[in-house]
């Protein structure tokens, strides 16, 4: 495939995609590429692994609906143990709003072998449905002021049909975590020898967590989302022993490495700090301004 990410002076973006790779990709491609993470030369072998992020379903006809289940299903298999569980993580993107239905039945199938399900508001209001229920376990409606009641019932949604936590990008006002009322489903994440840190979350926790504030005012957003994305799964799927990493961790985590792709003086690596740096700015409190609207 081939895209083009044109950048204009108003800071607005386009993208000009021919995916027809996307087209072709098969479950079972996939899963020959996850065989490859065993071949290894050194008689110890690899390292256990301890999430597996996989994007843009949407975007692959022949990764949708029950075949995306299965793929992730057997992903799992592939690469956890009794010793050690993996965390399956899906990033939305073009969800295409003109036929919900079918953007609907490409993802929800699958909701049950999704541990973090990452999508943005609109992405959310296109898979909507009027049939679920907007009940929050935390009572605490500071967290749920950000949101619509449509968008508090769809996140309800994604939960009643598997999925264990909803990492929803908010953009300038940060993001919106939501675990699953079902202890049962984060329990499924714990292992006999160390248990990731989202299997011991209180189920039904509802958090909102700021953006950060850039001081010098050099900001490049390109992949805060991404950033967002992989700095959750990081924190949710690890220091299950080092740090206590709650739901308000994660985020706030995944909220700091999202400030460091789009701090322009940092996000190519000069000056940028390391997870357990950023890890310990949350546990000394030492977090940067928050990102006013």
């Amino acid at each position: 495939s081939m895209a083009v990410l044109p950048i204009f002076q108003t800071g607005k973006r386009g993208c000009y995609v021919n995916l027809a790779c996307n087209d072709g990709f098969t479950p079972d491609e996939m899963l020959q590429q996850v065989d490859q993470y065993f071949v290894n030369d050194s008689s110890a072998g690899p390292l256990p692994a301890r999430a597996f992020l996989f994007g843009y379903p949407h975007l692959m006809p022949k990764m949708q609906g029950a075949a995306l289940k299965s793929m992730l299903e057997n992903v799992r298999d592939k690469l956890s143990s009794d010793d050690n569980k993996v965390l399956i993580a899906v990033d939305l993107n073009g969800v295409d709003g003109s036929d919900t239905t079918v953007a609907r039945s490409a993802l929800i199938p699958a909701l049950s072998e999704i541990d973090v399900l990452h999508l943005n508001e609109d992405e959310a209001i296109v898979l909507s449905s009027s049939s679920s229920s907007a009940t929050t376990n935390d009572g605490d409606e500071r967290n749920n002021s950000l949101l619509s009641s449509a968008l508090l019932s769809q996140i309800s949604s994604f939960h009643e049909h598997g999925c264990a936590v909803v990492l929803l990008s908010l953009g300038s006002k940060g993001a919106f975590v939501s675990v699953t009322p079902d202890a049962k489903r984060l329990q499924q994440l714990s292992s006999s020898d160390c248990n990731m840190a989202m299997s011991q979350w209180s189920a039904g926790t509802q958090v909102h967590v700021p953006a950060f504030k850039i001081e010098h005012g050099g900001v490049n957003t390109n992949g805060a989302g991404d950033a967002l994305f992989a700095g959750f799964s990081l924190a949710a799927s690890s220091w299950g022993s080092k740090w206590k990493v709650c739901p308000l961790n994660a985020g706030t985590f995944a909220s700091l490495v999202a400030w460091q792709r789009c701090d322009s003086k940092t996000r190519d690596g000069e000056g940028m700090r390391s997870a357990d740096a950023l890890m310990g700015m949350i546990s000394e409190q030492k977090l940067p301004a928050i990102l006013e609207d």
